[in-house]
């Protein structure tokens, strides 16, 4: 059964104590997966960061804040101001170590302020956390929907593919939320859909409702 709807907003709730106790040791475990892939970014390790992510109390993909601090860096970019970019982009990374706008950001003004080794480093991360979306599904259906944290990991995703987003959708199906969207390849104007599994933007919504 397929139903459309529309999203609705939470209001957050305290947690129990076992609940803080569990956030606590997936924030120790968080930090520790980054400190490992800031000695080398291996694709393996980088994967099971962004499912460990969600997780964690720093993952809140209906907060602006993300979205906020990356049209200050987009801006900075613009301007050519790579040092209030890697400020921006530093900010992202520092609540969202897998965000592609955040590792795109460093990467691009490393290299224009001739830092060549970080911009190396942050080109690798951003190239592994977007293959760990792909080996998530390939997005034809929702049977192989590509798994999305978050509504700007998804249209960055999409983005860094070159292509433009036409439509957006909200679809149920057996109780699983997907987005759907309907994208077109301004190259060719070929026009098709991806499907996107959000259930763990969905179940954060209801964690922080006391759900």
């Amino acid at each position: 059964m397929l139903q459309i709807v529309g999203c609705s907003q939470v209001s957050t709730y305290p947690l129990d104590p076992l609940q803080q106790q569990r956030l606590a040791q997936a924030n120790l475990q968080y930090k520790s997966l980054i400190a490992d892939i800031e000695q080398g970014p291996d694709p393996a390790r980088l994967a099971t960061l962004r499912k460990h992510y969600i997780s964690t109390s720093f993952y809140q993909p209906h907060t602006m804040t993300e979205r906020v601090l990356s049209t200050a860096m987009f801006d900075a970019i613009k301007q050519q101001q790579w040092q209030d970019c890697l400020l921006q982009s530093d900010k992202i990374l520092k609540t969202n170590y897998i965000s592609l706008n955040g590792h795109y950001g460093a990467m691009l003004c490393h290299l224009e302020s001739q830092q060549q080794t970080q911009g190396e480093y942050h080109q690798e991360v951003l190239d592994s956390l977007m293959a760990a979306i792909w080996q998530s599904g390939d997005g034809k259906s929702t049977a192989s929907a590509f798994q999305a944290t978050s509504t700007t990991e998804l249209y960055t995703f999409i983005q860094m593919h070159g292509f433009d987003i036409q439509a957006q959708a909200l679809l149920w199906q057996d109780d699983t939320p997907y987005d759907v969207m309907t994208i077109v390849n301004p190259r060719d104007g070929t026009e098709f859909v991806w499907y996107f599994d959000i259930s763990a933007q969905m179940l954060r919504s209801k964690s922080t409702a006391g759900l």
